[in-house]
Parts: structure tokens; sequence; C-alpha cells
């Protein structure tokens, strides 16, 4: 016979009781960042925290719980009580593929809600200044020249610069003998952009918010931009397709929020609508794009959508590319 459960225990995919869930929220809400303090994306969950404050009525909270590849962040708000309380805010969707690359992480998207998203990271290809390609091809055609010689960072072991790389490289082979590049992992953006400034290695992929404040000198150039239309603020950089590689033009990540599965409905549509009435403002377009961060705004439906797309495309790569190691 099972004992009984503790008084308030959440039983296993069972949805808490809501005595009035128009009466959300009654407490502060604390937004779970997988990243360290300092960053774009910690910076941007605190600049929308403070505009939903004043829409919800209640202080939003930022919890920085960094490490694993983000999964303990995103183990933190699986866990959580699905009340609305606990809600994650993070770059990208690979809390959906995390159970492929990491050992007792055993959530997929199905165990969150998406709620919002917030604004675009576009993923740039660029190389140290020293390298003599000034496009894709020739970085290709230079690599093929001498295997091995071309050094491409990433900011960590199966993180989502890395799964582009595979994803560059698995486009190469396609179209010819394959791609021999030495990837270099380093932990986070700040030590591969030092590498790369110092020409410790020759080429990356890296986010545009850290890229782009670095461009002002002659230590780094961009080839591409990995998405369909080039940015308004590098109008020479050709996209991806541009240059033969229409595959990774999808490789923009949406900054998101999500809240724990069984989360009300109605909970979550007024997350959704506080983070609807806080985009448009000036104030915070002016302050996320002081910070490099590209302001935009999809409902819980549109991201939803473009989440399960995101997952199905890195899970794909993963597999192919040999890196799953949990499954």
């Amino acid at each position: 016979i099972s004992a009984a459960p503790p008084a308030g225990a959440r039983a296993p995919g069972a949805a808490p009781a809501f005595a009035d869930d128009a009466a959300y929220p009654s407490k502060s809400i604390t937004l779970v960042v997988p990243f360290s303090a300092g960053g774009s994306l910690d910076a941007t969950a605190r600049i929308l925290a403070e505009r939903m404050k004043s829409t919800l009525g209640q202080q939003v909270l930022v919890s920085n719980k960094p490490g694993a590849g983000s999964s303990i962040g995103a183990r933190a708000v699986a866990t959580a009580q699905p009340d609305g309380y606990t809600v994650f805010f993070t770059s990208g969707s690979a809390y959906g593929f995390l159970h492929l690359l990491v050992k007792g992480f055993n959530y997929q998207l199905s165990d969150f809600v998406p709620i919002a998203s917030v604004a675009i990271n576009t993923s740039l290809i660029a190389v140290n200044a020293s390298v003599p390609a000034k496009n894709l091809g020739e970085l290709v055609a230079l690599a093929r020249s001498k295997p091995g010689s071309v050094n491409f960072c990433s900011t960590g072991v199966n993180g989502l610069n890395h799964l582009q790389l595979e994803m560059f490289k698995r486009q190469v082979k396609t179209g010819g003998a394959p791609l021999q590049l030495t990837h270099v992992p380093y932990s986070g953006v700040a030590p591969a952009l030092i590498a790369l400034r110092g020409g410790d290695v020759q080429a990356c992929t890296l986010p545009y918010s850290a890229l782009v404040k670095n461009l002002h000198g002659n230590e780094i150039r961009v080839l591409a931009v990995q998405k369909s239309k080039r940015l308004a603020s590098l109008p020479n950089v050709a996209t991806t397709g541009e240059q033969g590689f229409a595959g990774m033009d999808g490789n923009d990540q949406f900054v998101n929020l999500s809240a724990p599965k069984g989360t009300p409905a109605a909970v979550v549509s007024k997350l959704e609508s506080a983070v609807r009435t806080a985009m448009p403002d000036p104030a915070i377009i002016e302050r996320l794009e002081k910070i490099d961060v590209q302001p935009t705004f999809l409902g819980a439906a549109e991201t939803a959508k473009w989440l399960e797309g995101d997952v199905a495309k890195y899970s794909t790569i993963i597999r192919e590319a040999g890196l799953a190691t949990a499954q």
C-alpha cells in the first residue's frame, strides 16, 4: 500500500488545485535564468522583470541557476509547482533536447508550457582578421587545402554554437568532401571571443549580441549571418543562404519564457499578456537595444511552433553527429 503524499505535495503529472486563478499573482514571481549574472540574457530578464512588475502588481525576481549546459535551471523549473510563480527565461530551445546530451536530465519540451518570446539572438560566423577567407566558400577552400589547420571555436561542448558547427560541416559534406575543422570548445562567450580576437582560433560561430560590440576594431571579420535576411546593422554581410548554405538560415534563437507543465491556462495567459504589454514600450526597446539585444514579440502559440521546429532540427544534428550520450 502506498503511503499518502505529504500535505501540499505535487503528485506526478498532476496540476495543483487553485481556489481562484483570477487572484494570480498573489506573491512574487521568479524568472529562472540558466546562465550566470552579467550576460545579455540576464540583463534582458531584469529589464523585462522590472516592466512586468508594473503590469502584474507583484515583484518579478531573477534567479540565476547556471551550469550543466543550462540543465540545472531547466530542471529547477520543470520540477517546480506549476502555479505560475516559477518561470523559465532562456535563449533558444536547448531545454527541449538536453535529454539527448545530459545524462540524468529526463525532461523534454512537453514538460514545459511556452508563454512568449521577447527577443531574437542571431548567430554569426566570424573569423580572425588574419584569416584570408572573405566568405564561407573561401573558408571551406582554406580548410580543405590545409586539413586540420582551421581551429573553429564554440562556447562549449554540445552547446548551440557547437551544434551549428556540426550543421555547417554536414552541409559542406553534402556538397563535397567532408570538412576537417578542429573544434575548440570554451566555457562561454567571453573566453571564445578572447581566443578569436587573439588568433588562438581562426573561426567561430557566436551570437550577434556578443560579437557586435567587438567589430569596431580590426581583429574580427564576420563572414555570414545565419538567417534568411541580412541584418540592417551589418548590411554588407551576406546570409548563409546567399552563400549556398540555406539550411543554416533558420538559426535565429528566440529568447523565450515557459512555465512547468500543468500550469493553468489562465495563469499562462496572464503572463503572456504581461509580456505582450511590456515589449512595445519604447523605454524597454531602447534599453534592450543598448545592450545589443534585438527585441521582438511572439505569443504562446508562435513560440510553441518555433520551439518544436528548432528542437526537431537540433535533435537530428545531435544524432547524426554522434553526440547523443543520453537516450
